[in-house]
């Protein structure tokens, strides 16, 4: 290969596959690339057993879940140096391969897909996929081979095959969804019968490939919520190991059941601890045969559905669930789909392997929603026949009294009474309905401040200033997420006013007072450990009670002031009364403001540490290298390489410096008789260079530049910061 391309920021993305594709690629010098800062993490914690498809697959998994930075990756890195920042789903492989002791007569080290599809047809080792007229079935340890969009079966990526998941390739794969390592199990455009699928390169092991998967048996579950917490034993109390985050796919291997959950172990970034997985939803596996999922749960026990009308019955937790009815001549079920024959009630059974669970259903006749609604002149109220299995045809008894549409919208156009009738067929729903002229019923408030009278609720636009301390008279309640609002008439314009900035007076709306609900000034907060933040809690008609419900990692006082413990995600909540007001806590370590830096011999680099509290400590692991002062400023001293370390609030932070040794621009150089070249030194600092020549007659040297004498061949030295460089000369006539 004559170029090593480099991927620009441009990727084509293939909608049904999420590949990643690069394009433009250029070259990348060995020294950049070993200065480069790629990704290092998840170590290979896997121990191989000499059963080369289990241990590649073994490998892979350990690897789940890495992604690349702007630099590159640590599978690029391995291949070559240059290949840090090149397309690495090949060198993934190759990796894996290689960690694994794969021979490379069954896997040969590659980074071109198509390169390595040519090699295993070479060695009779390759075969078609279905779409292209093969009929082989993949085995485990197989590697899968796909393109692109385009027309050609050419291949543009690869990965690693673990088995098959009914007619679905279970596979790991590098580069892939957000340029990380993913397993699919269940992903559409990695079947069997997919276009995108080329063929397999099925490796010459050398022994017989066991058809279970490792470990021997598990099950796999994705996390269904923000943040999971994986805990050192099966219990809510147990320490916090880490934060597993939404859509992130589970391995578990162990199961038990403590505490009103299902446990489950897994390993995540390497780290091995339990996992509530009635935060999860079941994806594949069993283990030993037998399916560890959670009981089913109906969205409903009790269930009211009119003649003719169908309503969802939903089940969660259930794996292969199958419905019944106790009545068919009351209700019916399909696929959950419940739909009423004539009034009476049964009961509907969902069964599934883990369990079964049943509904009531109550069949009724279509009915009116409200008989007796009330509303207000200009006002709307809306009526509808529930159940209604034909077109519904409205009309009222007295249009100067109230209107409706033919939606069954009933509109107030003056003070009375009116009757609205819903004919279906043959059947007819009355209403009698009450229009005032004014609101029955209203609630005093006094402004606490000078307020805004806006144009709508939750609206911006200003319409006039409320005067502090004036009463207003409110007509009607609306609640946004922290805000009361309040429909009220001052100086001849009608507006809405948020009654949080207002003090209760008296009233109430049919008899019930609507008055301010409290609040919390923040319901989600990120924060450092050790940081703290006052939560406060407005319009509270009492003092609040504050509490955390993890206290390792949020604490929280009297006076409402959180301080952050441990990295972690948590709630805390203010009661109210019969109130509960929650507030999300994330809280993360403190961070250093570079995890590697690239340094010239005495030159500095200021580190910072964003978060925490309290003092820093600073410490360099190899002071001949590179030191740290106590405001975090790196100096470079000799060449190599070291660790600064930051310490606070008990968490280590590190910086990998490097220190670089100077280069010429050039190392050879070819010249025509009497032609003048500069040579300039790289990566140099502190005293002038010192420039000599093996041959005067040939080309002489001053300040870097290099004359050509006559026709030869000559070396010029250079020698700076206790450094010899060297540049090869070659003059022509």
């Amino acid at each position: 290969m004559n170029k090593v391309i480099k991927k620009t920021a441009s990727y084509l993305l293939i909608a049904a596959l999420l590949f990643t594709a690069f394009a433009g690629l250029q070259f990348v010098s060995t020294t950049e690339a070993q200065a480069a800062s790629y990704p290092t993490g998840y170590p290979n914690t896997y121990k191989n057993t000499g059963n080369y498809a289990n241990d590649i697959i073994g490998v892979a998994r350990t690897q789940v879940g890495y992604k690349e930075n702007s630099v590159g990756t640590k599978y690029g890195y391995w291949y070559s140096p240059s290949f840090v920042g090149m397309p690495w789903c090949a060198m993934f492989v190759s990796w894996c391969a290689n960690q694994a002791k794969v021979p490379q007569s069954a896997i040969k080290k590659y980074a071109s897909c198509s390169t390595q599809v040519a090699w295993f047809k070479s060695i009779g080792r390759w075969h078609n996929s279905k779409y292209y007229g093969g009929n082989y079935t993949p085995k485990k340890g197989d590697v899968v081979f796909y393109r692109d969009g385009g027309s050609s079966a050419v291949s543009t990526h690869t990965g690693i095959l673990v088995g098959l998941n009914g007619n679905y390739l279970d596979v790991i794969e590098g580069n892939a969804t957000n340029a990380s390592v993913t397993h699919y199990t269940t992903n559409a455009a990695r079947s069997l019968g997919n276009k995108y699928v080329i063929g397999y390169g099925n490796p010459k092991y050398g022994q017989a490939v066991t058809t279970e998967k490792e470990p021997d048996s598990y099950e796999n579950w994705q996390v269904n919520v923000d943040a999971l917490i994986l805990r050192e034993k099966a219990s809510t109390s147990s320490d916090k190991l880490a934060s597993i985050g939404f859509g992130q796919m589970l391995e578990v291997t162990k199961f038990d059941l403590a505490g009103g959950y299902l446990w489950g172990y897994t390993n995540f970034k390497n780290k091995a601890g339990w996992c509530a997985l009635n935060y999860c939803d079941y994806i594949n596996g069993s283990i030993n045969g037998k399916y560890y999922q959670l009981p089913p749960k109906l969205s409903s026990g009790k269930m009211t559905v009119c003649v003719k009308e169908t309503k969802k019955l939903s089940v969660t937790n259930g794996l292969g669930a199958s419905y019944s009815t106790s009545n068919k001549a009351v209700a019916t079920v399909s696929k959950g789909k419940v739909t009423g024959v004539k009034e009476g009630t049964a009961t509907v059974k969902v069964k599934t392997k883990t369990g079964s669970v049943s509904c009531k259903v109550t069949v009724v006749k279509p009915y009116m929603n409200n008989t007796k609604p009330i509303s207000c002149v200009g006002d709307t109220v809306k009526l509808k026949v529930v159940g209604a299995t034909k077109t519904v045809k409205w009309s009222t008894s007295n249009k100067k009294v109230a209107t409706v549409n033919s939606s069954g919208k009933v509109k107030g156009i003056s003070k009375g009474t009116a009757t609205i009738t819903a004919t279906m067929g043959s059947l007819k729903y009355t209403a009698k309905v009450k229009i005032y002229k004014y609101p029955k019923t209203y609630e005093n408030f006094s402004t606490a401040k000078a307020i805004y009278l806006k144009s709508a609720y939750k609206g911006t636009k200003n319409l006039l200033k409320i005067p502090k301390n004036k009463t207003i008279k409110v007509s009607e309640v609306k609640y946004s997420s922290t805000l009361t609002w309040g429909k009220t008439k001052y100086n001849k314009k009608t507006g809405w006013v948020a009654l949080n900035d207002c003090k209760y007076l008296n009233g109430s709306f049919m008899g019930k007072a609507k008055k301010v609900q409290p609040y919390l000034t923040k319901t989600s907060k990120k924060m450092y450990l050790q940081n703290t933040f006052a939560l406060e809690v407005k319009s509270a008609s009492a003092s609040p009670s504050f509490a955390s419900l993890d206290k390792k990692i949020a604490k929280i006082d009297k006076k409402g002031i959180v301080t952050g413990t441990k990295e972690g995600t948590t709630y805390v909540t203010a009661t109210v009364g019969k109130t509960v007001l929650k507030c999300k806590i994330e809280v993360d370590n403190p961070v250093i403001s570079s995890t590697s830096v690239n340094l010239l011999k005495n030159k500095t680099k200021a580190l910072k540490v964003t978060g925490g509290n309290g003092t820093i400590t600073w410490k360099s692991a190899n002071t001949a290298v590179a030191t740290v002062d106590a405001n975090g400023v790196v100096t470079g001293k000799k060449f190599g390489e070291t660790t600064v370390t930051a310490v606070r609030n008990g968490v280590t932070l590190k910086c990998v410096v490097k220190v670089f040794a100077p280069k010429l621009s050039a190392t050879k150089l070819t010249m025509k008789v009497g032609e003048t070249k500069e040579l300039t030194v790289k990566q140099s600092t502190g005293a002038a260079p010192v420039w000599t020549t093996s041959a005067k007659s040939v080309a002489r040297v001053a300040s870097g530049k290099v004359s050509a004498a006559k026709a030869g061949n000559a070396t010029i030295t250079c020698k700076v910061n206790g450094v010899t460089l060297t540049c090869e000369v070659v003059v022509k006539k």
